[in-house]
């Protein structure tokens, strides 16, 4: 009898546990499946410049400025703003009756906290370059005060270039201390978040966005529910699995079987897109992309400081052969940081065709004579490990070979690469640019040599005095002459090479019939997700 209350209770217990389960995972015609390709590293909006961590953030946070489809600054948490003539005080006034994923309403003291904890000291946001300038202390000598450090040894330290004003819980002003007409551009990637979570941030998000986070189990998924109170209007799915899926094939199999339902700009093979286009129940959607693949070069590296070098290589790329062949056309020519359709775009720029006797007379010319069967000299490029990269890669290792470059190739994963490419420890690297390129604040934020790591993304640590000048002037000066200081600072670009433009990569969406709704942004921002509609039907 004893034995028997035993088994009953175990039953029991199996079964409300099973029960558990179900109560925890939606129905799957309740779920909306994602895929993403990479691991997310971090929810916190104010740290990772990482576009996997970029789309999470983008369903989770709301910035006080988005972009609309001319990729201009509109309001987002902010209903509207303005600056003043100089540029140097900006006012936000906020929607009034937005809540945060924990109930608490927004308020200007979130903003001024997001801000000031991105600024602070040692936080080590990639962000921070935006609104921080690189000065150096004197450095103190163990034991010794301030004051009787020596002037020789130094310590950099980051200055605020904003002081956050909070006049009423609904108005924030930004008091700049240069002008910085940019700057609701410069605000678009920071999310919001509630004063006092800085710290939970990283693991525990809250937002306003339309979703919020439920669990995540690192290189598995990411499980997000509906925010009914969204400010924007309660999503049309109530639920969302994003499953994290390194593998192409795998990727391609959860289509087929119909165990995902979406993914945007998933980094799939472009033979694996072409593919799908004739699966059973399953939609690619393929447009123009915004985004851009490049090579970044480190020009202060002894053999790549050289203009001619750098030329030499672009020279021997064949970009039109790897669009065709490997791309299978999935990519547009890029000549320019900017996407062909921002307003700033300049077409006339100096431009690489593939010419590998060219290549070699540049190299000749820079002293690296090729003697025999052997290479003029070794380069190490730097790469992500997915396959369409390391295919990139291989195709180009085997393109520079012909012009006597040696190339070695590197497979990083993404947080390595990143950490490499941020501390300057590589030759080139292969990467997409996501998003960020859509504003000529780009310039300043890649190209200034004010805006080396920490202080910006000029990971290349390209340095012109004469471009610095023309940039801080351009963003200063009147509408009507920008255009043209715009223009020359592309061709500038194009001419000292930094960085290699490839291509532009088309916007791909694939998704299974059952879900609907989608509309495709051409850098794949993930907030399209929201007005997504699940048919139960299929």
């Amino acid at each position: 009898m004893k034995l028997r209350t035993t088994i009953s209770l175990t039953t029991i217990s199996f079964a409300l546990a099973l029960l558990a389960v179900a109560c925890k995972e939606k129905p799957k015609n309740e779920q909306l499946v994602m895929l993403l390709e990479k691991n997310v590293t971090t929810f916190d909006p104010r740290k990772s410049a990482d576009s996997a961590d970029a789309r999470m953030q983008q369903l989770i946070f709301n910035g006080l400025t988005r972009k609309n489809e001319k990729f201009e600054a509109v309001g987002d948490l902010a209903e509207s703003f303005e600056s003043s003539p100089d540029y140097k005080t900006w006012t936000f006034k906020l929607r009034q009756g937005i809540k945060f994923h924990n109930g608490k309403a927004l308020t200007s003291a979130d903003v001024k906290y997001t801000f000031e904890t991105l600024m602070a000291p040692g936080f080590g946001s990639p962000k921070a370059g935006d609104f921080t300038a690189t000065a150096t202390q004197p450095a103190a000598s163990p034991g010794a005060s301030p004051a009787a450090s020596p002037a020789a040894s130094t310590r950099p330290t980051l200055i605020p270039l904003l002081q956050i004003e909070t006049p009423d819980p609904n108005t924030v002003v930004f008091k700049c201390t240069n002008p910085m007409p940019g700057l609701p551009n410069q605000i678009l990637p920071v999310g919001i978040i509630p004063e006092g979570t800085g710290e939970t941030q990283a693991k525990a998000p809250v937002g306003t966005g339309p979703f919020k986070l439920v669990s995540f189990t690192s290189d598995q998924d990411v499980q997000l529910t509906a925010f009914d109170e969204y400010f924007g209007g309660k999503p049309s799915v109530p639920a969302i699995r994003v499953k994290i899926v390194p593998d192409n094939s795998t990727r391609e199999a959860e289509f087929r079987k119909g165990s995902a339902d979406a993914g945007i700009n998933l980094d799939l093979e472009p033979v694996t897109v072409e593919q799908l286009k004739k699966a059973p129940g399953v939609k690619v959607i393929q447009s123009d992309g915004t985004n851009l693949a490049h090579l970044g070069i480190n020009t202060t590296d002894p053999v790549l400081k050289d203009v001619k070098v750098r030329q030499a290589i672009a020279y021997g790329i064949d970009r039109d052969a790897i669009i065709r062949d490997l791309f299978l056309g999935q990519a547009k020519p890029a000549s320019s940081v900017l996407p062909v359709n921002q307003w700033a775009y300049e077409p006339e720029v100096t431009t690489y065709k593939y010419d590998p006797e060219k290549a070699k007379q540049l190299l000749d010319e820079a002293g690296k004579k090729q003697t025999g069967e052997q290479p003029r000299f070794k380069l190490t490029l730097k790469t992500s490990p997915l396959s369409i990269s390391k295919k990139v890669a291989e195709v180009m290792q085997e393109q520079l070979r012909k012009i006597g470059i040696d190339l070695a190739i590197q497979s990083l994963e993404n947080q390595k690469l990143t950490q490499d490419i941020t501390e300057g420890n590589f030759q080139l690297y292969y990467r997409v640019m996501v998003g960020a390129n859509q504003s000529t604040d780009m310039f300043k934020f890649a190209y200034h040599t004010k805006s080396m790591p920490p202080n910006g993304q000029n990971r290349m640590r390209y340095s012109n005095p004469k471009l610095d000048k023309l940039i801080d002037e351009a963003a200063l000066a009147p509408a009507a002459q920008r255009k043209a200081m715009y223009s020359e600072i592309q061709k500038t670009l194009a001419t000292e090479l930094p960085q290699i433009y490839l291509w532009y990569p088309a916007a791909i969406t694939v998704h299974r019939e059952r879900s609907t709704g989608l509309v495709q942004d051409p850098s794949g921002d993930w907030s399209v997700v929201r007005n997504v509609k699940l048919n139960p039907q299929q």
